[in-house]
C-alpha cells in the first residue's frame, strides 16, 4: 500500500510539519510519496531527502532575517513589535512584496539534488502561474534538475507579502491559490493511503475526488501561530505540537487541548468518578437540575469528565506543549489553588446580573464557586443560579473540591 505525505501550506507555521516528522520517525511510518503547497513543499522535498537535522536546525533557530531582505529583529509577540511587522508586510505588499534572499539561501543551503532524485520517495508540489492563473502541478520526473530550487520557491511566493517568482520569463505565485492541501495530486501519484498535515492557512482547498481512500488528517486544536511571524519562539512551539498532535493521532498520546501518556486520563476517571459523581448528585437537589446535568454529563461518559480536566487546565494556565500524567496534574492543581487569593465581590455582582456567558470559564470563577460549595450553610439561592446558568464552570469547580477534600 503506498502511502503519502500531504503537507498544506502555512507558512511561519511550518515548525508544525517538523513535529509530525520527528514523530513518524520514532513511529517507523515509511512513506512513498510527499506532496506539499508552499511551505508544505519545502518541508516535503526535506523529507523526500531525509535530511530530518538540517530541517530541525533551520525551524529550531528560525527568524525574519532568515527568509526577507533585511536584519529586521521585532518581535510580533511583544505589542510595539507586532506593528511593526504587520507595517512591515503592509508596506511590502503595496510595493509588490517582500523580496526573499534569505529564503533563496536556506533552500541552496539545505537542498541536495542528489539525495532528492536518488530517493525511491516519489513527490509533487504545487504552483500557479500568474499569467493564466492557472495551477502548475509538477512530479519530481517533471521538475527539471537545474529548475528544482526555482519551483520550489515558487510554490512559496506568497504573494503579495513576498515577491512573485520568475522562471523562463513567466511569474509564479504561491501554490495555496489553487489547493493548499494537495491530496488530490497525491492520489494521481498513486498514493493508496493519505496522511495530511493541515495547518489551516489561508488558501484554497480542492474537494477530495476520491472518497474510497484512508485518509488521516493531522491539525492542531491549540495556536500555532500566525503564517507570517517568522520566529523561533512560534517555530519552537509548533514543533512541540505537531508532534504531540501526530503521537494523539496513532493513539500513542491522548488528550485533546493538552496530552497526556496513554493510559493516564482513562485511570485518572476511573478513580475519581465515584466521588465526582457523589459530590455532583449532593448539589443537584433540584430535579429539573439533575435532568439537565443527565443530559450534559451522560452516565460515566470518560470523554465529558476529560473535558472538564482539560477546562480546569486551561483556566489555570497549564502550558499546552507539555506531555502530562494526570495525577501530575491534580497534584498542581491543588497547589495553584492554595496560591490563589482572590476578593470575590465583583464576581459576584456579575453572577447577580446574569451577565456571564453560560461558557465563560475561568480560575477566579471556578474558585468562587468552589468556596461557594465549601460553605457550612450553602446559600442554595446562589447556587441554583450557578447551577443554572454556569454549568462548565459548575463541573469545573465539583472536579476541584472532588481533588481537594
Amino acid at each position: 500500500m503506498k502511502t503519502a505525505i500531504v503537507l498544506s501550506g502555512g507558512g511561519g507555521k511550518g515548525g508544525y510539519q517538523i513535529g509530525f516528522w520527528k514523530a513518524i520517525r520514532e513511529l517507523g511510518i515509511n512513506y512513498d510519496i510527499v506532496t506539499g503547497t508552499s511551505i508544505g513543499a519545502l518541508n516535503g522535498a526535506f523529507m523526500v531527502q531525509g535530511n530530518y537535522s538540517d530541517a530541525f536546525k533551520l525551524w529550531y533557530f528560525m527568524d525574519y532575517t532568515k527568509i526577507i531582505d533585511s536584519d529586521f529583529k521585532a518581535s510580533y509577540y511583544v505589542p510595539k513589535g507586532r506593528k511593526k511587522v504587520i507595517l512591515k508586510y503592509a508596506k511590502a505588499a503595496i510595493k509588490g512584496g517582500l523580496s526573499t534572499p534569505g529564503l533563496e539561501k536556506v533552500v541552496s543551503d539545505n537542498l541536495r539534488p542528489d539525495l532528492f532524485y536518488s530517493s525511491n520517495i516519489d513527490y509533487g508540489l504545487v504552483t500557479v502561474k500568474l499569467s493564466s492563473l492557472k495551477p502548475v502541478m509538477l512530479t519530481k520526473d517533471k521538475i527539471p534538475r537545474e529548475l528544482l530550487k526555482d519551483y520550489l520557491l515558487a510554490s512559496a511566493s506568497c504573494f503579495p507579502a513576498f515577491k512573485m517568482k520568475q522562471i523562463n520569463k513567466e511569474s509564479y505565485i504561491d501554490g495555496g491559490y489553487y489547493d493548499n492541501m494537495p491530496i488530490n495530486l497525491a492520489i494521481k501519484m498513486g498514493a493508496e493511503r493519505i496522511i495530511g498535515v493541515d495547518l489551516h492557512s489561508p488558501g484554497k482547498k480542492r474537494n477530495i475526488k476520491s472518497k474510497n481512500i484512508p485518509t488521516i488528517i493531522i491539525s492542531s486544536k491549540n495556536k500555532i501561530g500566525n503564517f507570517l511571524v517568522l520566529e523561533k519562539y512560534q517555530a519552537r512551539r509548533d514543533m512541540k505540537l505537531g508532534y504531540n498532535d501526530t503521537m494523539k493521532a496513532f493513539n500513542k498520546l491522548e488528550g485533546n487541548y493538552f496530552t497526556f501518556k496513554l493510559g493516564s486520563l482513562h485511570r485518572n476517571f476511573y478513580r475519581l468518578n465515584k466521588r465526582f459523581y457523589d459530590n455532583l448528585n449532593k448539589y443537584l437537589k433540584n430535579d429539573k437540575n439533575k435532568e439537565k446535568y443527565k443530559k450534559i454529563f451522560k452516565n460515566n461518559d470518560e470523554d465529558f469528565f476529560n473535558h472538564i480536566l482539560e477546562n480546569l487546565m486551561k483556566s489555570f494556565s497549564f502550558n499546552d506543549e507539555k506531555i502530562y500524567r494526570a495525577s501530575y496534574v491534580n497534584v498542581v492543581l491543588k497547589r495553584k489553588y492554595k496560591r490563589e487569593n482572590n476578593n470575590y465581590s465583583l464576581l459576584k455582582k456579575v453572577i447577580n446580573t446574569n451577565k456571564l456567558n453560560k461558557t465563560f470559564i475561568n480560575k477566579e470563577l471556578i474558585c468562587y464557586i468552589y468556596e461557594e460549595l465549601n460553605k457550612k450553610k450553602i446559600s442554595w439561592k446562589i447556587l441554583n443560579k450557578i447551577i443554572n446558568f454556569l454549568p462548565d464552570s459548575f463541573l469545573c469547580a465539583v472536579y476541584l473540591k472532588t481533588i481537594l477534600d
